[in-house]
């Protein structure tokens, strides 16, 4: 036993997460699972308990850190032996280490997504396959990656986070007993590390043994037809793109039961593996449409008893739009409030055919706050992402030939380019010969950010209090990412006959704040004039901020009272203005404020002037605006 193994915390030991332990004790028992990733807060024992399965399998953990470059991890040119040979000789990378043992990341999330990308390919087929710089080689890599994550920090491509076979949620407890339990382990750890491993040895024990004996069971288990098509049909009603979700569910299955120490697949084993198999695959559609205004009431009782008769053709259809509109104030607005939403038929599916899976669904959100729709295709398209630096700062991601004067020279690339011609090159004193045209630069790259500009209607109008409240909130939800993000956040309200920059571009949520606190509101709706200030301000402010994407996020009901010229009709003005917009590199985001049964389609129009992206906000909750926001920009 190593001395890593005498330090390490057992897998047994580790308190609760049965999820992620069920995620990585299926993924060591069936080869065809060779993905797992851990998500949970920040000291939520995500690292512990990947650690823990190198000494569980008896494997070595090879770690890839976060800096890791390509060369380093796929392969690169053997520099002395290409110089001597003078022809170019290939160097293995870390994940020749990893063949036959477990490769661990942590924070994947923060690795490069293109060198994530390609190490997702190399792990699922086995393979790694080198072509670079001159150098062609192959080399086996069977291995299962154990990746961990904190979601808070940055999130992942949907396109990556699918090739993850599974995917397991990891908590803190809630209740004192486990808190207690989880420190007092620790302690013992902490003052034994040897004597806390002989503690749980003969659970360790007992695991490694059904590992194995799972491991035996599992060419001769068996999965029904039927059951099949309740993995098929549960991956299909979370709106799962492509086939990756069915091959896990059934993957997993099995190794469930092989764990159980059966060779038939059981309903249970389904439901086990929907829990971490599905979790990260779900799709959320928009919110539902508005409710149907309310019919009109019945006619009174001595009427119903008069036969009914057909309405004319000639007779025009009763409108409901024709009443006036109840009355809404800042007091008790639950007259005007939509009906809940019926249960979401997910819900009712598992209840049907699932057994009572109820709570634990809840633990990986499938029904988030019961008011979103599954949907069959995703719009996240990630589209903020790294982009090349125009100068020396950023990361290091890879080098190109010289144009022009060299600076930031690549000293690397300079040299596997100049190594194979040693041979023929007349080198005196030197180790190794450089020409000019062997000289590379570094391609750096840096996040892109972006400015947010919220442009938010503060007049007396309806609901003016809860649309700021949502407004300020969302603002400081957004920049409480910002910094990971590169973005700036700024606001712009407008009332009474003007617009007033409330909040300049900015990344400090202190100073957001204190801004915010008192936001004066009331008075007319001078949207025209909004128009024009915003046009100023964001002209100036995207010439001073070359290649920076800026959007303004409009949230208005688009019905204005305040025209700029005397006698002219404020919501054509409007319209016209916004027709003419022209701002470079700045997107228009439309929120639809209004309320009520009674519904204009003012904003919409507005949003097609715009040229923008258009939602509606039947409830406003500062969360959810904050989220629309961040899909609409990418």
């Amino acid at each position: 036993m190593s001395p890593d193994d005498l330090t390490s915390f057992p897998f047994s030991a580790v308190y609760g997460m049965d999820d992620p332990k069920r995620a990585i004790l299926c993924a060591s028992v069936n080869p065809r699972i060779r993905t797992v990733l851990i998500r949970g807060g920040a000291g939520s024992a995500k690292t512990v308990l990947s650690r823990a399965a190198g000494v569980l399998t008896g494997r070595r953990i090879v770690n890839i850190p976060l800096n890791v470059s390509e060369e380093q991890l796929f392969g690169g040119m053997d520099i002395d032996a290409t110089i001597r040979e003078g022809r170019p000789v290939v160097q293995k990378g870390i994940l020749d280490r990893a063949d036959g043992n477990i490769l661990y990341v942590d924070d994947v999330n923060l690795l490069d997504q293109r060198v994530l990308a390609s190490l997702m390919d190399c792990v699922l087929s086995g393979r790694v396959v080198l072509e670079r710089e001159g150098v062609s080689g192959e080399y086996s890599c069977d291995t299962v990656l154990i990746a961990t994550m904190n979601p808070t920090d940055s999130d992942i491509s949907p396109h990556i986070l699918d090739r993850f076979d599974l995917c397991a949620y990891s908590s803190f407890p809630e209740e004192t007993d486990g808190r207690r339990e989880i420190l007092r382990r620790n302690m013992d750890h902490q003052t034994d590390p040897e004597g806390f491993r002989e503690m749980f040895a003969d659970e360790e024990r007992k695991v490694r043994d059904n590992v194995g004996k799972a491991r035996s069971i599992l060419p001769l288990v068996t999965m029904s037809d039927d059951l099949m098509g309740l993995a098929v049909e549960l991956t299909a009603r979370v709106g799962a793109d492509g086939f990756r979700g069915d091959i896990a569910m059934v993957n997993t299955s099995m190794a469930l039961a092989a764990l159980n120490g059966r060779d038939e697949v059981l309903r249970k084993d389904v439901e086990e593996a929907a829990m971490i198999c599905l979790a990260h695959r779900r799709n959320y559609a928009p919110e539902p449409p508005p409710p149907e205004p309310p019919q009109p009431p019945e006619p009174p009782e001595q009427d119903q008893e008069q036969p009914e008769e057909p309405p004319s053709q000639d007779e025009p259809p009763r409108d409901d739009m024709d009443r006036e509109p109840p009355e809404q104030s800042d007091g008790d607005d639950s007259r005007n409030e939509p009906p809940e939403p019926p249960e979401q038929d997910f819900q009712d599916m598992l209840d049907e055919m699932m057994f009572e899976i109820g709570e634990q669904f809840k633990v990986i959100d499938y029904l988030d706050d019961g008011r979103r729709v599954v949907r069959r295709s995703s719009s996240r398209k990630g589209r903020r992402a790294m982009v090349e630096s125009s100068d020396t700062t950023g990361r290091y991601a890879r080098s190109r030939q010289v144009d022009g004067k060299p600076r930031d020279i690549a000293f690397d690339a300079t040299i596997r380019a100049a190594a194979p011609y040693q041979k023929g090159r007349d080198r005196g004193d030197l180790s190794i010969s450089i020409k000019s045209q062997d000289i590379r630069v570094k391609v750096r790259e840096r996040r892109s950010g972006c400015t947010i500009l919220f442009l938010v209607d503060a007049s007396g109008s309806l609901g003016v209090r809860k649309r700021m409240s949502a407004v300020k909130g969302a603002v400081l939800s957004m920049l409480r990412d910002s910094y990971v993000k590169r973005d700036r956040i700024g606001m712009m309200a407008f009332r009474r006959d003007s617009a007033e920059l409330i909040l300049p571009p900015t990344r400090s949520v202190e100073y957001s704040y204190r801004k915010l606190e008192e936001l004066p509101t009331g008075g007319k709706t001078p949207l025209g004039e909004a128009l024009v200030t915003v046009n100023e301000f964001m002209t100036s402010y995207s010439r001073s901020h070359q290649g920076e994407m800026c959007y303004i996020v409009l949230i208005t009901d688009g019905r204005a009272n305040v025209p700029l010229s005397e006698g002219a009709d404020a919501n054509e003005e409007a319209r016209k203005l916004a027709g003419e917009m022209a701002i470079p590199q700045v997107g228009w985001i439309v929120v639809d404020a209004s309320s009520g049964f009674v519904r204009f389609d003012n904003a919409q129009r507005l949003a097609e002037e715009l040229g923008g992206t258009y939602f509606r906000l039947e409830d406003l909750n500062a969360d959810r605006l904050a989220e629309s926001v961040r899909a609409a920009i990418g």
